[in-house]
């Protein structure tokens, strides 16, 4: 009989597979070793162990991805987004959000404007000044920045932009 055929894993020996792969919730664990097979219950005891073991740990894995996303230049929008799509709770997602403000002198102002830093080169190709700023504002809003601080970082970084993009008073 050939060894092609591979062994039953147990629920913790598939849970420390998916955690060296990367780091994750316990509700994406807990969602992965069901997908895999196993029981919610046997899923459930096995991300209890592997708390318990220090294998997984929310906060910190939390903390780590908001300092990285911000990092990238991405607003807190799309990162609590993210961050909620990979199953980590509402109140873990706050504190790792203050916890990086205390480490950090950055706000999402500061953010915005080292992103709109970092594009200027593909706003300098452009001419047309309505059309440059309107690419920076897009640019903001892909990256989760809402658009009061969007329109804050466009006003610092190209000045006044009032007269760019004009209400519409017909109605």
């Amino acid at each position: 009989m050939p060894q092609s055929q591979k062994t039953p894993k147990t629920p913790m020996e598939t849970a420390v597979m998916l955690l060296t792969r990367q780091p994750m919730s316990r509700l994406a664990l807990k969602r992965k070793l069901h997908d895999k097979g196993f029981s919610w219950k046997d899923s459930e005891e096995t991300v209890s162990e592997c708390e318990r073991y220090g294998y997984i740990n929310d906060k910190l894995v939390a903390e780590a991805k908001v300092a990285l996303m911000r990092d990238r230049g991405d607003g807190a929008k799309k990162i609590k987004l993210h961050l909620r799509l990979k199953g980590f709770e509402k109140e873990t997602i706050d504190d790792a959000f203050k916890s990086d403000d205390k480490n950090s002198e950055r706000d999402e102002i500061s953010i915005a404007m080292t992103l709109l830093q970092r594009k200027k080169p593909s706003f300098d190709r452009e001419p047309d000044r309505i059309r440059k700023k309107t690419k920076a504002l897009r640019i903001l809003a892909s990256k989760g920045f809402s658009a009061g601080i969007s329109y804050e970082a466009l006003r610092r970084f190209f000045g006044d932009c009032e007269s760019d993009f004009p209400e519409d008073d017909s109605q």
